[in-house]
């Protein structure tokens, strides 16, 4: 007898979890490829999903997709969700986001530039400068703002991926790209990269990243779960000890360090 309610109390407690997350059936997740998150099977994200896992109880059907094509599906309700995603007013419409990391993306170029560009202005004024993005990406309010200012000139070029794009900012096609130092580090050999130079332009805090939960699938109570349980991997350390595998300690400290720590630290102030 004592077996048999040990069985149905775990079944019970599995089903409660299951409701409580929106994972009756196996949460339908994709991952991109990017330097930052994602590469050959390891990194930020692929570690961020083995411990939802864990800690949730969830199943996941993980598929490797284009980040457009992810986009399209989270709002068609062929996919129920993602990662590492920005939001936006018109994504919020279709999609809850749960942040778990602040990035500063910059501008990425060539060395005998740098000097030249200590603002995004002063890349725009640039007589023909042009910038290169990975199609589908935002990269928050003020770099996105300034990208619709050098797209109406025709001056800026969607690449598919990083190798891509790091091609032509090699053989001059583009002048700079947006990204991250993990970008670089991650696409050029070590001897390479010093030609290269990260410059941060952007004069606000870094943008959040987080999951991506369609809204075709989760409702907001379950949404609010996994941000409790994305808030539990933060104050117990885990969180930190993912950034921290993947980045070195300056640029992990950046990953998890909200606006507010970045807006203290440009004031000579400590957190």
């Amino acid at each position: 007898m004592g077996l048999l309610l040990g069985g149905q109390l775990a079944v019970a407690q599995a089903d409660e979890a299951a409701q409580r997350y929106g994972c009756e059936q196996p949460i339908r997740l994709a991952l991109y490829q990017n330097l930052v998150f994602y590469r050959e099977g390891q990194g930020i994200d692929p570690d961020m999903v083995v411990e939802l896992q864990r800690r949730s109880g969830c199943r996941f059907d993980i598929s490797l997709l284009p980040r457009s094509e992810i986009w399209a599906r989270l709002q068609a309700g062929s996919l129920d969700m993602s990662t590492s995603g920005i939001a936006t007013s018109e994504r919020r419409r279709f999609a809850f986001f749960v942040p778990y990391l602040y990035l500063r993306n910059k501008l990425i170029l060539p060395a005998s530039l740098a000097l030249q560009v200590e603002s995004l202005d002063a890349f725009e004024r640039l007589t023909g400068a042009r910038l290169g993005v990975i199609r589908g990406y935002r990269h928050g309010p003020y770099l996105d703002n300034g990208v619709r200012v050098l797209r109406g000139e025709g001056r800026v070029l969607e690449f598919s991926d990083d190798t891509a794009r790091f091609a032509a900012l090699r053989e001059g096609e583009v002048s700079a790209l947006i990204g991250h130092d993990l970008n670089l580090s991650g696409s050029l050999p070590a001897e390479q990269q010093l030609d290269y130079r990260v410059v941060d332009v952007v004069p606000g805090p870094a943008v959040p990243h987080g999951l991506i939960l369609a809204r075709k699938h989760f409702s907001p109570a379950q949404a609010a779960a996994w941000l409790r349980l994305v808030e539990a991997m933060r104050l117990d350390g885990s969180l930190a000890g993912i950034m921290h595998a993947h980045a070195p300690p300056a640029l992990a400290d950046e990953l998890l360090n909200s606006g507010y720590h970045y807006e203290l630290a440009k004031q000579g102030r400590q957190p």
